[in-house]
């Protein structure tokens, strides 16, 4: 019994990092076709021609950042010529802010602190570009979190008429979205479609096998011998097949080593695993709601309440008017707000028979996870 205890000073982790959200594995697996479809899309700038935006469409956790990732890692190691820039739209929800990650990436430093707007920068890195002769490549990673306000509409204008007003300049855009029901297109004008024109590649949710084989991969990377047994590693995959999303399965293999390593055990139990599941879920809700504003928070913490009274499903009439107390907006307002609220995977909406624009509106967690979360500060 004394071999299986953990001194004070061990660990079961080989290396950590490999379950860090930003982790880019060595070994890539089952996007092999998506990866080159990618690469024929920019294989254009290598000879110093615009390459062809993307948009890259999947559920959450299908592999589309990693795979940029992959991409962008492999260009920074052949060319200069090429200046790919990954702008994660979850922390960057601004116009200001999605360009000075840009200029953060082209001059690796930031922008002036204050005076500056988006037309300064842009005319800087224009400027830049051309005096390097290189193509600058974006990804709007999670662009989904900047479809309100119109703002994606606004990034890509700015950023595809780039040509217009610096002769020469050329960009390629990518766009990864995790709402596959919304057609991007419809979000923008037709002057921006015209010039947008992407190719669409599909990242497909991971079958059991895949999600298997990847946790697996991760497991032997990141903790030593026996830590995880086959069958704790089963446990794990069911329930990351129940949420669909392969990120809350590492977060839930992570959580799980954790835990049995706090209580000074070599091995991850089933016990680990199932007080895991919930305390994953709600860091994954914790980091959703931290990307919205306060008035948004409002609004979904006070469903949440309301839901705790009413259950957990309301006709979006219904609802409007009972928010109208806590919440006071108008009605176009609240269906943004709900919109942005379905492309983050916080709510689902159903359109029930016979009832024209009428939307029923389902909460994705608990209505007092939701209540608690949006609450706290």
């Amino acid at each position: 019994m004394q071999q299986n205890i953990l001194m004070s000073d061990e660990t079961l982790f080989r290396d950590c990092s490999i379950f860090d959200g930003e982790h880019t594995p060595e070994q890539f697996r089952f996007r092999d076709t998506q990866l080159s479809r990618i690469a024929e899309n920019i294989r254009p700038a290598f000879h110093g021609a615009r390459p062809l935006n993307m948009i890259l469409r999947g559920p959450p956790g299908t592999g589309k950042t990693t795979s940029v990732k992959q991409v962008f890692g492999e260009i920074e190691g052949t060319t200069r010529k090429i200046i790919p820039v990954l702008v994660n739209c979850r922390r960057n929800q601004t116009e200001y802010r999605v360009f000075r990650r840009i200029y953060e990436a082209v001059f690796h430093q930031k922008p002036p602190v204050s005076g500056v707007c988006v037309q300064s920068l842009t005319e800087t890195l224009c400027g830049e570009l051309s005096a390097r002769g290189a193509v600058l490549l974006i990804c709007l990673d999670d662009a989904n979190f900047i479809f309100h306000d119109n703002l994606l509409e606004k990034v890509l204008g700015t950023l595809l008429r780039l040509y217009e007003e610096y002769p020469g300049i050329r960009t390629g855009i990518i766009v990864t979205v995790s709402n596959i029901d919304i057609p991007v297109a419809g979000l923008l004008s037709p002057s921006v479609v015209s010039v947008f024109q992407p190719n669409e590649i599909y990242f497909p949710p991971y079958g059991e096998g895949e999600v298997r084989a990847i946790l697996r991969d991760r497991v032997r990377a990141g903790l030593y011998p026996d830590v995880v047994s086959p069958e704790i590693l089963d446990s794990i995959v069911t329930e990351t097949m129940r949420c669909s999303d392969l990120r809350m399965g590492i977060a839930l293999a992570n959580r799980s080593v954790l835990r049995a390593e706090s209580a000074g055990r070599r091995s991850v139990s089933a016990a680990d695993v199932v007080a895991s599941v919930q305390e994953a879920e709600n860091q994954h809700l914790k980091s959703i709601v931290r990307t919205l504003r306060e008035d948004e928070r409002n609004m979904l913490g006070a469903i949440g309440t309301l839901y705790q009274q009413t259950g957990e499903e309301m006709i979006s009439g219904d609802l409007y008017r009972a928010l109208q107390p806590q919440v006071p907006m108008c009605y176009t307002l609240f269906f943004e707000r709900l919109e942005k609220f379905r492309n983050l995977g916080l709510i689902k909406t159903y359109r029930p028979p016979k009832r024209g624009n009428t939307r029923r509106i389902v909460l994705q967690y608990g209505s007092g996870r939701v209540r608690d979360v949006c609450s706290a500060r």
